[in-house]
């Protein structure tokens, strides 16, 4: 007889394993930056998508584009580069983070961002985008981060 339950219990744990729904994707969230000059010669835009589940880790695919100096515009020709960050953040943690280039060019990207440890849950992600000089002596500059809540 406890053989018997015990094969079942196994039976049912196995058929709910099998059963466990996929990770789930939240809605998207739209995310913009720029450089913060007058030209607007960095600029980043995409999507935050969070994924969940209880298979696949938690992680936040990021996608989208960096544009450097890569649109018409009647300001002149800078010898400077364009990075795109993105810090993801657990509360006040800093939990993963990534950083594109685009020198003169508009560039895709996709990528995911997730804790290390695949336990924490990213609730935020920090965009911003940032010029420099592509010679050793140079300005550089960043706009204002821009801070996308993720639900």
């Amino acid at each position: 007889m406890r053989l018997l339950a015990g094969l079942t219990m196994s039976a049912l744990l196995a058929t709910g394993l099998l059963a466990a729904t996929p990770a789930m994707a939240a809605v998207p969230v739209d995310f913009s930056a720029d450089s913060g000059d007058s030209c607007r010669r960095g600029i980043t835009e995409g999507t935050l998508e969070r994924y969940d589940g209880p298979v696949v880790r938690p992680l936040v695919n990021v996608e989208g584009l960096l544009s450097d100096s890569a649109r018409p515009t009647v300001c002149n020709p800078d010898e400077m580069y364009s990075t795109a960050s993105f810090s993801a953040y657990r509360g006040k943690d800093l939990v993963d983070s990534e950083t594109y280039k685009a020198d003169d060019e508009q560039i895709k990207f996709a990528f995911s961002l997730s804790d290390s440890t695949g336990v924490r849950i990213i609730d935020r992600v920090v965009v911003q985008v940032c010029r420099y000089s592509n010679s050793p002596v140079g300005i550089s500059y960043c706009g204002s981060a821009q801070e996308y809540k993720i639900p």
